[in-house]
């Protein structure tokens, strides 16, 4: 059995430079890693199958079962997957859970079918199935622009704090936060951040935090809206991840984070939360093969 890590990450911003005229977003955006994780074991089998701790997560619906499927036919593979996700990271909760755990099945595929692609041409093939994965198979750090696929290393020291993420215990569709945010600049409330101004923007602390998608977030959960105004109350500074739910502030030491973890549960602002580090590298560097196998 084999058994990876797929982390959760954190936008450090997002802007929305562009609709589509097929509905997409372009963006310019950046990630960043975290060490909450689901955690998935491998093991040989005729087909795929995947399975999930959560019952409702299982099947043929979930990411991991789509992407290995369409890897596998591409490949003309004819062995399959055996998959087991112990979900340990919220859903539809803007830190690309699902998505990180395509990737992280789709980097193990590739090794143990031994089709031994590259990372270009494994984000090539991921980046339909959803405009999280490429960010995560990138491997590092990252700027993000198109719909996430056109990806370029992180160009600054990430801010060396302590990581209080924190999950209101709802999630936000995708799909509805930006229905919200494409009505909002249909009727003028809201003005898309022009490409020429996002060459403009300074990579560092001055944009950390900046995300254009918080109201059309804040307006549809004023759950999410109560828990971030709390934590910019309280923190060093504080922005919601992807189109939400969840949360992230920084503090100085770990005691201070985790102080303010126990205080929002006891005020019911939020139902999860992860206290660490944010991290510039995917876990799942050649060395981890070494000592992950069981």
């Amino acid at each position: 059995m084999l058994r990876l890590p797929a982390p959760a990450k954190i936008n450090l911003h997002l802007y929305v430079t562009a609709i589509r005229a097929d509905g997409m977003h372009e963006l310019d955006t950046s990630f960043a890693f975290t060490e909450a994780c689901d955690m998935l074991s491998f093991e040989t089998a005729d087909q795929i199958q995947v399975s999930c701790s959560k019952a409702h997560l299982g099947g043929e619906k979930n990411l991991v079962h789509k992407v290995l499927q369409a890897f596998r036919a591409q490949y003309a593979i004819g062995q399959g997957l055996k998959v087991h996700i112990e979900k340990l990271i919220p859903e539809q909760a803007g830190l690309g859970g699902g998505s990180s755990d395509a990737a992280t099945a789709l980097m193990a595929a590739n090794r143990l079918w031994k089709i031994n692609a590259d990372t270009e041409s494994l984000i090539a093939f991921a980046a339909p199935f959803g405009a999280d994965i490429p960010c995560f198979l990138f491997g590092k750090a990252s700027i993000a622009h198109g719909i996430g696929e056109k990806l370029q290393p992180y160009p600054c020291k990430l801010p060396e704090k302590q990581l209080l993420l924190a999950w209101p215990g709802l999630g936000l569709s995708t799909a509805g936060v930006f229905q919200h945010f494409d009505q909002s600049v249909a009727s003028g409330h809201h003005t898309l951040t022009s490409p020429e101004a996002v060459d403009t923007i300074r990579r560092d602390l001055s944009s950390l935090g900046e995300n254009d998608l918080e109201g059309s977030a804040c307006s549809l959960s004023p759950e999410v809206s109560q828990l971030l105004q709390y934590l910019r109350d309280h923190s060093d500074k504080a922005w919601m991840s992807g189109s939400g739910s969840t949360c992230v502030a920084l503090f100085d030491d770990k005691h201070q984070a985790s102080d303010m973890a126990d205080v929002l549960k006891q005020l019911g602002l939020a139902t999860w939360t992860h206290v660490g580090g944010m991290h510039d590298m995917h876990p799942l560097q050649a060395e981890y093969w070494d000592v992950a196998k069981r």
